[in-house]
């Protein structure tokens, strides 16, 4: 079934941090290659893919329970996100504008009475918006495996997944293999452990069953990005690497 194109994603913190992610890459031999910004970029690529998925399982959403849990987990870490404009590291003129107007409302309550009270109030409430949102989507994730869902039909963000591990070894000048021993039937190759290890930063609906549902996944993913290298409209809609 062809799927509709998705306008505007949605972007969920991974299932670990960019120093996790310099770990897994020290371990599959690589680590020297990224540098923290790169390391950053990963980490932002994962949870567009992230995002893309909990977005797709939105669209099609029937539990109630599940979509209130989804809906106020975007929420809560969208809030926490505007709310950082102040915050080291990049930020969007919407966030730093929208921080700064929230933050002198704040001190002009006598409750807080000065800039400083409202900072540090702000900071603990998005804090805890950010913990309580991915406790949200967590909770949702749950349910989603637990319906049985990863079906054929929703593995079209294993693509993506795919994508910025193949994007990743062209960068370290490694082969992206995932081989299967024809006799006793295990898995192995640059590709398939890197999968195996970057499948720990998805949430648990997104993950693969087994290791050979990873290895298998790859292969299906590795065929549909060669067809749309051939045929680029059929990517439409997809993660833009």
């Amino acid at each position: 079934m062809k799927r509709l194109p998705i306008s505007g994603v949605s972007l969920v913190t991974p299932e670990g941090s960019p120093d996790g992610i310099k770990r897994a890459l020290g371990k599959l031999g690589v680590g020297d290659v990224f540098d923290d910004a790169a390391i950053e970029k990963i980490h932002l690529k994962l949870a567009t893919i992230i995002g893309r998925w909990f977005d797709e399982q939105s669209a099609k959403e029937s539990s109630p329970v599940a979509k209130a849990l989804l809906s106020a987990g975007k929420e809560l870490i969208a809030a926490a996100k505007l709310l950082g404009g102040h915050e080291t590291g990049f930020q969007s003129h919407v966030e730093i504008e929208s921080t700064s107007y929230v933050k002198r409302t704040l001190a002009s309550d006598r409750t807080f009475g000065s800039i400083e009270a409202a900072g540090q109030f702000l900071r603990k409430f998005r804090n805890d918006a950010s913990r309580i949102g991915q406790a949200c989507m967590e909770a949702y994730a749950d349910l989603a495996s637990e319906d049985g869902k990863g079906g054929r039909e929703t593995l079209y963000y294993y693509d993506d997944f795919t994508s910025l591990l193949l994007e990743i070894a062209s960068e370290a000048g490694v082969a992206p293999k995932n081989i299967k021993d024809r006799v006793t039937g295990q898995r192995s190759g640059w590709l398939f452990e890197a999968a195996q290890a970057f499948e720990t930063f998805l949430y648990k609906g997104m993950r693969s069953p087994s290791s050979e549902a990873c290895g298998k996944r790859l292969e299906r993913s590795k065929r549909r990005l060669g067809a749309t290298r051939q045929n680029p409209s059929e990517r439409r809609g997809h993660l833009s690497m």
